[in-house]
């Protein structure tokens, strides 16, 4: 099944892009479909290690292997048998070589047409850079983007196909739009988190190498679009991000379509009637916005070196699960200088509700976002056994100061074990508070959302 995402882009919004990006968008649009045909190749719902494994090696035997040759265990290779059953490895370039020969030709005829320098400067980095293997030289052309009202990812990054070893990266693209105003609108967030929290000497990315960048993506393709994020950090390499920075890219196209299909209708089902009047559906709509952007810059508030290492494969539950609760504890802040109100921020915690649920949904139609749901349902258990949360016929009330009190003690436990932790630690955790049984309750209600 085609992992491709197209929306609607407004008049308004193209209308900020110059003559020339008018251009270069439907070119760059056909590059980031092409991307769809690898990511198929790479998907594998299944097997733990997708199809970047043999589906029949275990980890010991992979772990063997990569001590003779370590590109066994590259992010950017396929696992494979030879004719005597021997693991070996091939490169992505290589693999995919037809495939990215046709993305490289239209990247090719953008770069002949692109009139900003340092936009032109990363198409041909891009277009290097994955016909040859390099991809940190794509990052740091990406990173030095500067006057461009138009934004494309393409290559590969994220590691949630890889259930075997959290290693393997998965091809995406995403064109974006850059609306500026709601960008400057996030800086301003940003800076105040940054501003409020202190100082980590553990922490990866300092604040000042921090970008923001909200976009309208009139195409998701390839992993980003199989998950269907809301937000993401990049570059998702930790090592480039330390040497060159990072970008907080929100998707607005993905955030607004995930809350007409999944969000409302979730509120709609899982609340009790008299709750649910309090709150209209433009204030959710709101506090759904401040959820994404404040998850999404306390997720890289809160990235500390080593905690991959330590924690392994459940590292991204944790990732997850500190995001949204470091995310809400944030939300004070902004609450005490005025940019957000109270109502604002108790409708920002019913969507972290609503989005624990709506993980639920999502995980019945694609495997691929597993550690988000264990990381929301991780929190929902902690709050329904703190009593901050009650079921009587449909959440009804929350205690909004209690569920506050407990997010915040929530954070300091998940910064602690993303900051010196170990796997041991972690795992208890998850021992005692992790379980989709809460869930059940809710499953006539939520069978009525229609999948996305």
């Amino acid at each position: 099944m085609s992992a491709l995402k197209l929306f609607r882009v407004s008049r308004h919004s193209l209308s900020q892009l110059t003559a020339n990006e008018k251009k270069l968008l439907p070119i760059l649009i056909k590059a980031a479909k092409e991307v769809d045909k690898i990511f198929l190749l790479q998907e594998n719902r299944v097997n733990n290690g997708a199809n970047l494994y043999p589906r029949d090696a275990i980890k010991q035997e992979i772990l063997n292997a990569a001590e003779k040759n370590p590109k066994i265990l590259s992010p950017y290779t396929l696992v494979k048998r030879d004719k005597n059953r021997k693991l070996y490895a091939v490169d992505y370039h290589i693999e995919y070589k037809p495939i990215i020969e046709k993305i490289i030709k239209l990247l090719n005829l953008a770069i002949k047409i692109c009139e900003n320098k340092s936009f032109k400067s990363y198409l041909d980095t891009l277009s290097q850079g994955i016909a040859s293997g390099e991809y940190e030289k794509i990052n740091k052309a990406w990173l030095l983007v500067r006057n461009s009202n138009i934004d494309l990812i393409l290559g590969p990054y994220e590691r949630y196909l890889d259930r075997l070893f959290f290693i393997k990266r998965a091809y995406q693209a995403s064109v974006g739009i850059i609306d500026l105003d709601l960008t400057a609108k996030a800086k301003i967030i940003r800076d105040i988190l940054y501003s409020t929290t202190g100082r980590y000497s553990t922490r990866v990315v300092p604040p000042s190498i921090v970008d923001m960048r909200v976009e309208h993506t009139p195409i998701l393709s390839g992993f980003v679009s199989r998950a269907l994020f809301s937000r993401q950090h990049l570059p998702a390499d930790t090592i480039a991000t330390e040497k060159y920075g990072s970008i907080i890219l929100g998707y607005l196209s993905s955030v607004e379509y995930k809350f007409e299909k999944l969000i409302f209708p979730v509120f709609e089902s899982i609340f009790e009637t008299s709750f649910k009047k309090s709150y209209s559906k433009e204030l959710l709509r709101v506090g759904n916005y401040y959820y994404v952007l404040l998850t999404a810059i306390a997720q890289q508030l809160h990235r500390y070196r080593n905690s991959k290492t330590r924690l392994k494969e459940i590292f991204p539950i944790f990732d997850e699960a500190n995001s949204v609760a470091s995310g809400i504890q944030h939300a004070k802040h902004l609450v005490l200088k005025g940019v957000m109100d109270q109502k604002q921020l108790e409708a920002a915690m019913i969507c972290l509700i609503c989005w624990a649920f709506a993980e639920c949904v999502f995980h019945k139609q694609s495997n691929i976002r597993e550690d988000y749901l264990k990381g929301d349902s991780l929190i929902f258990n902690f709050l329904l056994r703190k009593g901050a949360l009650q079921e009587k016929g449909g959440i009804s009330w929350p205690n909004f100061a209690k569920m506050f009190f407990e997010m915040e003690n929530l954070a300091t436990i998940f910064v602690k074990i993303l900051e010196e932790g170990n796997y041991l630690e972690g795992q208890e955790f998850l021992d005692k508070y992790l379980s989709f049984d809460p869930f059940i309750a809710f499953k006539d209600r939520l069978a009525a959302i229609e999948p996305i």
